[in-house]
């Protein structure tokens, strides 16, 4: 069997990656989508319990769900997806791009779309002793508020993005403690007095050694705090030691880059780079009048495809019908209205 070979290889599977491989389909693309962790959605993993307000003609809706909607409908037209895929390099071979990831496997594009955002992060995970199915208890994005609700949360970490955390966990929580291995937190003052005057409790010079689980519904954290050891019982650690960056992947590549300040490639129109059959979207370009919000990751999507599109068929119009004409839609738009009848 011969090398597949897709239009558009979409590299980075947060918003502007998801939204690309859908209206990739639209414009009857083929796509291979390579996700460098393991789940897509990129950093609206981080907070999946907060609301996003910035989506047009859809209200306050949590993370969680803008995540999961943007998977479904990126996922319309069966694209070829692939996590754990992180890309180690790019060469081009007459009209053909190839990429190779860190598995060592080998995809091909004629085209290839850069949607890797803020680079790859990853939370810096907890160095303690985790107990046989005590793992569910440790949460890295904030936790569901319905399993926190009127209990007891630790969160873990002293830094700014901790204590906003451990206040928001108080509007749910009965009782919420953060520990801190340090001797003073780093987080602003105002923020950790907030977080004191709501009866927040803080144990410095406190390291988390062990987290076992309890009972079906919470673990016990023990920690050695000032030299003693204690235990605390929680239905929840959060915990927030920060993050580590990975956004070197345009560097490492073979291609000279236009970038600003140092980051963002820089594109003289949007999404179009100085590498012929090379686009990108979202956060990591840097072009005049960018939208760095939600909506502009969605516009630099389509924009982008568009571009391919013509790229690959200059013949072909520069804009998709509008959606709710589109005859790719016909046989789903039938099944959608045999559920509302």
């Amino acid at each position: 069997m011969g090398k597949v070979i897709s239009d558009v290889v979409i590299i980075g599977g947060g918003p502007a990656g998801l939204y690309s491989s859908f209206y990739a389909g639209l414009r009857d693309l083929s796509v291979t989508l390579l996700e460098a962790q393991e789940e897509l959605g990129g950093r609206l993993s981080f907070y999946p319990e907060k609301f996003v307000w910035d989506i047009g003609a859809l209200e306050a809706t949590q993370g969680i769900d803008v995540k999961e909607n943007l998977i479904k409908q990126a996922s319309v037209f069966k694209p070829n997806i692939y996590l754990n895929s992180q890309v180690q390099g790019v060469t081009k071979e007459g009209d053909i791009f190839k990429i190779t990831d860190q598995n060592n496997q080998t995809y091909f594009g004629r085209t290839i779309l850069f949607a890797t955002g803020g680079g790859i992060v990853q939370p810096k995970k907890i160095e303690a002793l985790i107990g046989e199915g005590a793992k569910k208890f440790i949460h890295y994005a904030f936790p569901p508020y319905q399993e926190i609700k009127g209990q007891h949360v630790v969160v873990s970490g002293g830094g700014d993005g901790a204590v906003d955390y451990a206040i928001e966990c108080q509007k749910f929580a009965e009782k919420v403690t953060i520990v801190y291995h340090g001797d003073t937190l780093k987080a602003m003052e105002g923020t950790v007095k907030v977080f004191e005057e709501q009866g927040g409790i803080i144990l410095t010079n406190t390291t988390i050694e062990a987290v076992t689980t309890l009972d079906e519904t919470s673990a016990s954290i023990t920690c050695l705090s000032n030299g003693k050891k204690i235990s605390l019982s929680a239905v929840a650690l959060l915990v927030q030691h920060g993050y580590d960056r990975s956004e070197n992947l345009i560097d490492e590549l073979d291609f000279d880059f236009e970038k600003e300040d140092d980051y963002y490639l820089k594109c003289t129109k949007p999404t179009f780079t100085n590498h012929e059959g090379i686009y990108a979207a979202g956060d990591m370009v840097a072009y005049e009048g960018k939208v760095y919000l939600l909506l502009g990751a969605f516009q630099d999507a389509a924009y982008a495809i568009n571009l391919i599109k013509t790229y690959l068929d200059p013949e072909s119009y520069l804009y998709g019908r509008v959606s709710s004409h589109n005859d790719r839609f016909d046989e789903l738009n039938e099944v959608l209205l045999q559920e509302i009848i």
